[in-house]
């Protein structure tokens, strides 16, 4: 095939008229931003009193408000933290352990105890309080915050001190994904 045979393929592919031209001054391009209103849109903030917050005061880089409850900001704390152990408890009964009716498995635990070694304390120096997710115990001597592995029932757990071990435990119900289902 010659030269000559593909520029004439190509005319009767694409006819050219006299009365067109191929600029594209001529055409008239629609983009997607074309569509809907043609007002254009600030974007500018509504920056109003009500809607800018206060920077804080002096070198802190956030606000106490956005602090959760229960946390304190002290960083500096100096007493020091009791040895604890944690350990998970998993209640079997004999249908569990010989006809697996339960639906239990190694993995599936009930409750979450916790032990504080807290020599030289008596129990009306300890402050505790446990939420779903943290153990705070303070006493004289010692601090403990304790971030839980799982979150907890905290309203049901009990705590129960060994006076000759000089130790906190608690017993901590886990909370369950489905505890709504019977």
């Amino acid at each position: 095939m010659a030269m000559t045979d593909i520029s004439a393929l190509a005319q009767m592919l694409n006819p050219k008229d006299e009365g067109d031209s191929d600029s594209d001054n001529d055409c008239v391009k629609y983009t997607p931003a074309d569509i809907g209103n043609s007002k254009p849109k600030s974007k500018i903030p509504d920056v109003t009193p009500s809607t800018v917050k206060k920077a804080p005061a002096g070198k802190d880089i956030w606000d106490a408000e956005f602090v959760p409850e229960g946390v304190s900001t002290d960083h500096e704390e100096t007493r020091p933290q009791p040895q604890y152990d944690m350990c998970f408890k998993q209640n079997v009964g004999t249908e569990d352990m010989f006809l697996g009716m339960s639906g239990k498995h190694p993995g599936s635990n009930d409750e979450l105890i916790i032990t504080i070694s807290l020599p030289k304390t008596k129990t009306s120096e300890i402050d505790l309080n446990v939420t779903d997710e943290r153990v705070d115990c303070w006493t004289s001597e010692y601090a403990l915050r304790l971030h839980l592995p799982k979150p907890v029932v905290s309203n049901q757990g009990s705590a129960q001190w060994i006076t000759d071990k000089e130790q906190l435990r608690l017993t901590l119900p886990l909370k369950k994904e489905f505890d709504f289902l019977p």
